[in-house]
């Protein structure tokens, strides 16, 4: 016969005559062997832990109740009876009973633990603070029937929580995230106008190169007229780096990311707030490098005007690539050479002498067009969305090839790998998945939280409060 007991003794100090002894046994016939043992002892340990935690709020009810007042001392208090309630936790679902008072002076019923417990709280539901957390963890790293069996394996309680109630808290904390941030950036913005309007003295510039790096990633929406929804994404760095594992690869030292499924206004906001905690107006260089999507530039213009900007080169030969495919369908060596040609042009920084060339090419298919050729048609289109990127986009074309030798970066791959983990990794590369305004918000706000390293500083204050 084999024999597993634990017992804990709870005692509380302001109420030295309040004990709770808790024991816990499991028997077994024979020895059950490795595995069934090690889930022998973790189911008792969590047994055990479900009843000191309920031990543990009944002994505090108890040394309450001892001083405890409804409005003052003329208040005539009765028990009556007790009030059951089921908090979920981290260690599985725990029954509690409440005591009920009720007031003779007041004619009011009132439950003084629900004050400790946080039942009162908006939003919280009955879950602990550590169950929250652990929710938000779990359901903003994968999808939520997932999260839902995790946290179901963690607590050693499949039933601890359903997939609906795992989006419910992803939502309400991811909102109430927003909501702090909103907060944050707003006194942040008023601080440092106020700075520039005292006129106070700035530091000496730094050394080296802050980068700006924007991008935009859709999303399939849930509902409404838009079939997608685009999630901005920004990585605010410096060009410190430093050496990771045996082969040497490089890895950013410091940096900031910022996501926003709201408008451009807002997220370029929140952008420029960041970038400023980060060191842009005592940066001697700062670089703002983007895609051509045309909130880029217009971001760069407004709040960082003193910024290099420089369009993306992966971005700009992939869109001559394309470009040229709609004029030559078919693989020639005139597609070669027109590629070539302009992808040289523009990498060096000759863009008055690509667009001249490119507007004679579309010249040329304009009079094939009015022959009928549709292939010639559809080429002259495809060269008309060209140019007005390039227009749009026409202070971003630099000397690819001297700013590179010079040891700065001319391609966005680091908002690249943003966008892949703040969105594309959740929202994104799963088929069937549909998101809502507030859900997509939600997630990109805690998987941003997580990236900048300050889950912890996040959830102390709560942890404080509970």
């Amino acid at each position: 016969m084999w024999t597993i007991q634990h017992t804990v003794r709870l005692q509380c100090d302001e109420a030295p005559g309040e004990v709770v002894d808790i024991t816990v046994t499991e028997y077994m016939d024979e020895w059950p062997g490795l595995d069934d043992w090690e889930q022998k002892v973790r189911d008792l340990g969590f047994q055990a832990m479900r009843k000191m935690l309920a031990g543990g709020f009944l002994l505090r009810e108890h040394a309450l109740l001892r001083t405890w007042t409804h409005l003052d001392g003329d208040c005539r208090l009765i028990r009556r009876g007790r009030i059951p309630v089921t908090l979920t936790s981290t260690v599985g679902k725990v029954r509690i009973h409440r005591q009920r008072l009720f007031c003779k002076r007041c004619r009011e019923w009132v439950t003084p633990l629900n004050e400790e417990l946080g039942l009162h709280q908006p939003g919280n539901g009955r879950a602990t603070r550590g169950f929250r957390e652990l929710s938000c963890l779990c359901g903003s790293k994968q999808p939520y029937r997932h999260a839902q069996q995790m946290l179901g394996m963690i607590t050693q309680d499949p039933k601890v929580t359903s997939m609906k109630q795992v989006q419910l808290v992803v939502g309400r904390e991811g909102s109430r995230l927003r909501a702090a941030e909103d907060e944050s950036y707003a006194s942040v913005s008023s601080q440092i106008v106020t700075d520039v309007q005292d006129r106070n003295p700035l530091p000496e510039p730094l050394e080296g190169v802050l980068y700006i790096v924007a991008d935009g990633i859709w999303v399939r929406s849930s509902g409404g007229k838009k079939r997608w929804r685009e999630g901005k994404v920004a990585r605010i760095c410096t060009e410190e780096r430093e050496a990771v594992g045996r082969q040497g690869r490089q890895r950013v030292v410091d940096s900031r990311y910022v996501s926003s499924f709201k408008p451009a206004n807002v997220f370029s906001e929140r952008v420029w707030v960041d970038a400023m905690r980060m060191g842009y107006g005592s940066h001697k260089q700062v670089i703002v490098l983007g895609d051509g999507a045309r909130w880029i530039p217009s971001m760069r213009r407004r709040y960082f005007p003193k910024a290099i900007y420089v369009l993306d080169w992966f971005h700009l030969r992939r869109k001559v690539a394309r470009t040229l495919r709609r004029v030559y369908p078919e693989k020639s060596r005139h597609r070669v050479r027109w590629y070539m040609e302009i992808r040289n042009d523009l990498w060096e920084g000759r863009k008055a002498e690509a667009v001249t060339k490119l507007k004679r090419l579309q010249d040329r298919l304009s009079r094939q067009a009015r022959m009928k050729n549709r292939t010639a048609a559809q080429g002259r289109d495809a060269l008309a969305v060209l140019l007005g990127y390039l227009h749009n986009n026409w202070q971003g074309v630099i000397d690819y090839g001297r700013l590179r030798d010079a040891g700065y970066m001319v391609a966005s791959s680091l908002v690249e790998k943003a966008g892949d983990l703040v969105v594309a990794k959740r929202q994104k590369k799963r088929q069937g998945m549909h998101w809502g305004h507030d859900g997509s918000e939600a997630v990109s706000a805690l998987r941003t939280l997580w990236l900048n390293d300050e889950w912890e500083a996040y959830w102390k204050p709560s942890q404080r409060a509970a």
